[in-house]
């Protein structure tokens, strides 16, 4: 299967999700890597399956992820895509009002499916949320044994 996994990350949690994603499919498929700027140059529509990663940004992934998927050429045949974000568990978010605002606005992966379910993307599987610790991470303990098991469900 031709798989390519574009991403973009700003504190690295996100990139060292994408690549454990990556890793745990590459054995058995053909995949890229790219990041956001890499796979502007990417023809992105030769993957059987795409996979989108992106931190969450105040609720939604960053606009260079946003950009990239409201550019993507729609398409007719069903193409799969998977996404997930990185993203602060609700209850560590110490103000109530704030942990309210982080469940009602959502996190990236979401934002994403939409965007690419709108294209006519189809989903392959639930969308993955990875946790990091803080606003800048570190990823949470066994965050990258989670991804790459994600990954292997994909196909």
């Amino acid at each position: 299967m031709n798989i390519i996994v574009a991403y973009d990350s700003i504190y690295g949690n996100t990139a060292k999700v994408a690549a454990a994603i990556a890793t745990a499919l590459e054995p058995d498929n053909s995949v890229r890597l790219v990041s956001v700027q890499q796979a502007r140059q990417t023809d992105l529509g030769t993957a059987d399956l795409l996979i989108v990663g992106s931190p969450t940004r105040g609720f939604r992934p960053t606009p260079q992820i946003s950009d990239l998927v409201a550019g993507l050429t729609p398409r007719s045949g069903g193409t799969a895509v998977a996404v997930f974000d990185t993203r602060i568990e609700p209850g560590a978010v110490r103000s109530g009002a704030l942990r309210w605002v982080v469940e009602v606005g959502g996190y990236a992966g979401s934002r994403m499916d939409e965007m690419l379910r709108g294209r006519g993307y189809v989903r392959k599987s639930d969308i993955a949320g990875f946790l990091v610790a803080g606003m800048r991470g570190p990823l949470k303990p066994g965050e990258i044994d989670r991804a790459a098991d994600w990954a292997r469900s994909l196909v």
